[in-house]
C-alpha cells in the first residue's frame, strides 16, 4: 500500500464526467453523506477524479495493490479525509477470496469522516453482482467514454508526435465475419456470424470531415473513447503521415474461447495481477494464453506480474463481452 499522487496527464474533469460532475461535487461539499465511490475503465481517467477529490478534501491519497492486508485496508480509513484508489484489489474470485474487502467495507461503515473510493468498473460489476456492494455507497459516480474532439485535446497535450494529415478513400465494409465455436449433436463446429464493425462506420461517416477530425473520430472509435487507450494506440500508429484508416487498435482472433475470456476479464478487473496467481485460476494453459496475449499487444509480462496494456483495453473488452464474461 502506498500513498501518492497520481496523474493520467490532465484529462479535463468535465469531459471524463459529464452529468456525474455535479454528484461530484456536492460529495465533496459535504451535502451527501456516506462514502463515495468513483468507478472507471483501466486507463479511463479515474486517477484525475480522484487527485481532484484528494486536492479539495486535503486528503491522504492512499493506493491499495494486490499485497494490501486486510488490516492495513482497515488503518488506511483512520486519520481525517481519505482517497483509496485500488479498491478492486481486496479481492480475488476464489473461495475465501473476500476477506479483505468485508473487512475494509465494514470498517467503511463506521468511519465518521469523508472517504472517496476508486474502482475498476469491471470488477464492481462483478462485486455488485456477488456481493451487492452498491448498497455500501449510497453515491457512485463513473468515468464515461470521450468523444473524437475530447480525445484529440488529451492526445495532442500529451503526445509529441506532430503527424501530417492526409485523407483516405477508405471502402471497407461495415460488416466483418467472425467465427464461433457452437455445439451440436454433440459435435462441435466453427460458424461463421456477421457483426457491424464500428471501426469501418466511423471510415465512411469519416468522408466529409477534414483528415485531422477524421482521424480523430476514428481514435475515439477504436478505443472506445478511453483516453489512456486512445493514447496508447495514437503512439503505436502515429509515423509521419496518418491517415484515418491507418488508427488501429490491437486485435484478438475471434476463436479465442470462454477460457481466454476469463482470463482477460481477470486482468481487466485487476489491471495488475501475480502470474502465479493467474495461473491458479486459469490452469495449464496459462502461459500460451499469455504468450498470445502478449504478441497481439494486450499485456505485458514483467517480474512476475502480468500487466493490462492501455492499446488492449478495447480488444479485452470486447473479447468478454462477446462471451458473456462477467
Amino acid at each position: 500500500m502506498t500513498t501518492t499522487q497520481l496523474d493520467d496527464g490532465g484529462v479535463d474533469l468535465s469531459a471524463l464526467l459529464g452529468n456525474d460532475e455535479e454528484p461530484l461535487e456536492r460529495a465533496l461539499d459535504g451535502q451527501t453523506s456516506g462514502p463515495l465511490a468513483v468507478l472507471g475503465s483501466p486507463f479511463g481517467g479515474r486517477e484525475t477524479v480522484l487527485a481532484r477529490a484528494a486536492d479539495r478534501l486535503d486528503a491522504r491519497h492512499v493506493r491499495f495493490d494486490a499485497d494490501t492486508s486486510a488490516a492495513d485496508a482497515v488503518d488506511a480509513l483512520a486519520g481525517g479525509p481519505t482517497v483509496v484508489e485500488g479498491c478492486h484489489h481486496l479481492y480475488t474470485r476464489t473461495v475465501g477470496g473476500f476477506g479483505p474487502l468485508s473487512r475494509f467495507l465494514d470498517a467503511l461503515a463506521e468511519t465518521e469522516t469523508t472517504v472517496v473510493t476508486g474502482w475498476n468498473r469491471f470488477a464492481w460489476s462483478y462485486l455488485d453482482a456477488v456481493r451487492d456492494i452498491e448498497m455500501v455507497f449510497p453515491t457512485h459516480i463513473e468515468t464515461r467514454g470521450l468523444s473524437g474532439e475530447e480525445i484529440a485535446t488529451f492526445v495532442e497535450a500529451n503526445a509529441t508526435e506532430r503527424p501530417t494529415f492526409r485523407r483516405d478513400e477508405a471502402d471497407e465494409s461495415p460488416f466483418t465475419v467472425h467465427r464461433r465455436e457452437v455445439t451440436v449433436a454433440n459435435r462441435t463446429v466453427s460458424v461463421p456470424l456477421p457483426a457491424l464493425d464500428r471501426k469501418a462506420l466511423v471510415a465512411r461517416r469519416a468522408d466529409d470531415l477534414d483528415p485531422k477530425t477524421a482521424a480523430f473520430e476514428r481514435l475515439a472509435a477504436v478505443s472506445d473513447g478511453n483516453p489512456g487507450a486512445a493514447l496508447a494506440i495514437w503512439k503505436r500508429c502515429v509515423d509521419g503521415d496518418v491517415r484515418p484508416t491507418d488508427i488501429e487498435a490491437p486485435d484478438l482472433d475471434a476463436d479465442l474461447d470462454r477460457v481466454a475470456a476469463f482470463c482477460l476479464r481477470i486482468l481487466l478487473s485487476t489491471e495488475r495481477v501475480d502470474r502465479a496467481t493467474l495461473a491458479d485460476r486459469i490452469g495449464p494453459r496459462t502461459p500460451r494464453l499469455l504468450g498470445r496475449f502478449a504478441r497481439a499487444g494486450i499485456v505485458r509480462s514483467e517480474d512476475g506480474t502480468v500487466r493490462l496494456q492501455p492499446a488492449g483495453v478495447p480488444a479485452a473488452v470486447a473479447v468478454t463481452e462477446r462471451w458473456g464474461v462477467l
